[in-house]
C-alpha cells in the first residue's frame, strides 16, 4: 500500500549542488517525492499523508559513515569495556567480574583501553592479566585496535614464546628479553585471529552495531573491514536477515593479512560495485602502516616523543604496488589504510604506478584515514583525485597525544581544510569503535578541533559545519558511486533521512554536541524515534 509522508515548518538541508535550504520536503514509499514550501509541500494530493511537523528543526540526508567497522563494534559489546575505567587496578576489576561468568578456557576479552588515560601511564602485561586468570586466556585490545596485552594462558596456547620471531609488520614487545604480553600491528591482528568470535557472537554482534548506528542517524556504513576471511560473508548473511539495517559498501580486506584477502578477491571473479542498494563490494583495501595514537603509523620523521621510532610498515612500496596494481588492472577501486606521511606517501606512489600503466577515468581510488598529508601529499592526491577518508573525531580522542607525539605535525593531520580549499573531495568516518560513531560527535570536531581536554589542535584545519554536512553525506555516497541514489534531499533518491533535535546552521559550534537524533528514516521508514511521543 502507498505511503505518503510529509516534513513541514523545518530546515531541510537539501544538500544539493546549492546546499539549497528549504521548508519541506515529501516522500512516498522509499523515494523523496517534492522539496518545497511548506504551502508546496501540503498542497501535494494524497490519501492521508502522515505529516510530521519539524518545527525549525534539521532534516538532512541520512549520515553515511564513510570508514567504521560494524563487526568489531558490535562483538566489543559482549566485552568490557576498557574506555570506561580510569586505570589499570579498575580495568582488572572489570575482568575478573567477567570471568566469573566465563566457562572453564572461553577466551575473556576487553577492548578500548588506553594508557595514555590511565592513572598509571602505562601499558598493560600479561602479568596484570594473569591477576584476571591463569586458566582463561585473555586479551584486551587498545583503543586504536592496533594494539593488544594478552595473559600466559593466551601466549601459551598461540605457541608464542620468548624466542619466537616477530611476525613482518608486528612485534612481540620483550623487556629483558621476556615477553611482556604486548603485541603490536600484525602480531595483534593474528592474535586477535586466533583468538576470534564464533559466527553466532558476530552475528549477535552486528544487530547491536546496526541499531546503535540507526540512534545515531547513520543509513549507510563503508564497512573498513574485520579480522577473518569470513567477514564478507557474515556481513551478506547479517545484511539480508536484516540485522544489518543499514545500508553497507563493504571494503574488500582484512586486519589480518590484507593483501591475501585482495588475492583471493581477485581469483574469485567479483569486483568493486557487485550488489545491489542494500551491499555492495567496494574498494580493495590493504594496510600499509600502524595506527596514528599508538603510535605506530609510519612517519617520514621520526616521532617528537621518541626519536628512536618513526613507525611500522605491513608492506613495502613494491608489495603495495603489486597488490593494488592487480586490483586496479581489474576494474576495482582501491584503498589503503594509512596514517603516517611515508604510508599517505607510499598510497599516492602506487595508485600513481597502476594509473600510468593503465589509465582509467573516473576511478575514485581513497585513501583510508590519510591522517598525516602535509602541503607536498595534498598537491599529489588533487593531481591523481584521490579521495581521502579522514577521521576528524581522532582529533577529540588522541589530539592531546599527537602534539606529543607528531609535534607541529599535528596541523597537517586529517587537514579537513586543505582538502576543502584544493578541491578535493572527501568523505569523513568515524572508524568506529576506534572513536565514537556518532556523526555529531564528528562534524563538532571537524568543526572545533578541540580535543577532550579542551586544547585546539591544528586549528587552520576546522572546516565549516556545511562542508563537514556534505562529507557526510553526499560526498559519502559519491566515494561508492552511489551519488545518484542518496546523500542529498533531491526527487528521485532514495527516502534515507535523519531528523536533529534542533538546527544545525544556527547552533554554536561549541554546541553542536547538544543536538540529538530524534528520527532515523531509512528507506522510507521510520526506523529509529527518539521520543515516541511529541515527535511523529
Amino acid at each position: 500500500m502507498s505511503t505518503t509522508m510529509l516534513f513541514i515548518n523545518g530546515e531541510v538541508i537539501t544538500v544539493n549542488s546549492e546546499f539549497s535550504v528549504r521548508e519541506a520536503m515529501a516522500i512516498k514509499d522509499n523515494k523523496i517525492i517534492a522539496v518545497g514550501s511548506n504551502e508546496e509541500i501540503l498542497g501535494l494530493e494524497s490519501e492521508e499523508p502522515t505529516i510530521i511537523n519539524l518545527e525549525g528543526r534539521s532534516i538532512l540526508p541520512g549520515f553515511i559513515d564513510a570508514h567504521a567497522h560494524l563487526e568489531l563494534y558490535g562483538t566489543n559489546k559482549l566485552g568490557v569495556n576498557g574506555k570506561e575505567a580510569g586505570s589499570i587496578k579498575e580495568l582488572l576489576v572489570r575482568l575478573k567480574e567477567k570471568a566469573k561468568s566465563t566457562p572453564e578456557g572461553k577466551w575473556i576479552r576487553g577492548w578500548g583501553y588506553n594508557q595514555n588515560q590511565y592513572e598509571e601511564g602505562r601499558h598493560l602485561t600479561r602479568w596484570d592479566l594473569d591477576q584476571v586468570s591463569t586458566e582463561h586466556p585473555v586479551i584486551v585490545v587498545r583503543t586504536c585496535g592496533h594494539i593488544s596485552c594478552v595473559n600466559s594462558k593466551a601466549l601459551e596456547l598461540a605457541g608464542i614464546a620468548p624466542q619466537t620471531e616477530d611476525p613482518a609488520g608486528g612485534k612481540y614487545v620483550r623487556e629483558n628479553g621476556e615477553l611482556t604480553g604486548l603485541l603490536l600491528e600484525s602480531a595483534h591482528m593474528n592474535m586477535f585471529l586466533f583468538a576470534n568470535y564464533s559466527e553466532d557472537e558476530v552475528q549477535e554482534g552486528l544487530a547491536l552495531a546496526s541499531e546503535d548506528y540507526l540512534a545515531k542517524g547513520i543509513t549507510s556504513v563503508h564497512d573498513a573491514g574485520g579480522y577473518g576471511p569470513d567477514h564478507i560473508r557474515f556481513l551478506q548473511k547479517a545484511v539480508s536477515a536484516k540485522r544489518i539495517k543499514q545500508r553497507t559498501y563493504a571494503l574488500y580486506g582484512s586486519l589480518h593479512d590484507s593483501p591475501g584477502m585482495v588475492a583471493k578477491g581477485l581469483s574469485s571473479g567479483i569486483g568493486t560495485g557487485l550488489g545491489d542498494e542494500w551491499m555492495k563490494i567496494g574498494p580493495a583495501k590493504v594496510f600499509i602502516d600502524g595506527s596514528s595514537s599508538g603510535p605506530t603509523a609510519k612517519t617520514r620523521e621520526p616521532y617528537t616523543s621518541n626519536p628512536e621510532d618513526s613507525g611500522i610498515l605491513y608492506l613495502n612500496q613494491e608489495e603495495l604496488n603489486k597488490s593494488l596494481g592487480k586490483a586496479h588492472q581489474a576494474g576495482w577501486q582501491v584503498t589503503a589504510h594509512a596514517i603516517g606521511d611515508e604510508a599517505v606517501d607510499m598510497m599516492i606512489e602506487a595508485i600513481r604506478s597502476a594509473l600510468e600503466d593503465e589509465p582509467r577515468h573516473d576511478h575514485r581510488h581513497r585513501i583510508e584515514h590519510s591522517g598525516m598529508t602535509p602541503p607536498d601529499l595534498i598537491q599529489k592526491m588533487k593531481d591523481l583525485e584521490i579521495i581521502p577518508i579522514p577521521n576528524p573525531a581522532f582529533i577529540y580522542e588522541f589530539g592531546d597525544g599527537y602534539v606529543r607525539d607528531y609535534g607541529d605535525r599535528v596541523n597537517v593531520m586529517f587537514p579537513l581544510r586543505s582538502f576543502s580549499d584544493n578541491g578535493i573531495p572527501f568523505a569523513i568516518g568515524s572508524d568506529s569503535p576506534i572513536t565514537s560513531v556518532d556523526p555529531i560527535h564528528g562534524i563538532y570536531t571537524a568543526v572545533t578541533r578541540r580535543s577532550n581536554s579542551g586544547n585546539n589542535i591544528g586549528t587552520g584545519q576546522r572546516i565549516t559545519v556545511q562542508e563537514a554536512i556534505k562529507a557526510y553525506t553526499w560526498n559519502g555516497a559519491y566515494t561508492s558511486f552511489e551519488e545518484h541514489l542518496k546523500g542529498s534531499i533531491e526527487p528521485g533518491k532514495l527516502a534515507d533521512l535523519v531528523v536533529l533535535s534542533g538546527s544545525i546552521l544556527t547552533c554554536e559550534p561549541e554546541r553542536l554536541r547538544e543536538l540529538k537524533v530524534e528520527l532515523t528514516v531509512l528507506d522510507g521508514k521510520i526506523e529509529y524515534a527518539a521520543k515516541k511521543e511529541g515527535v511523529i
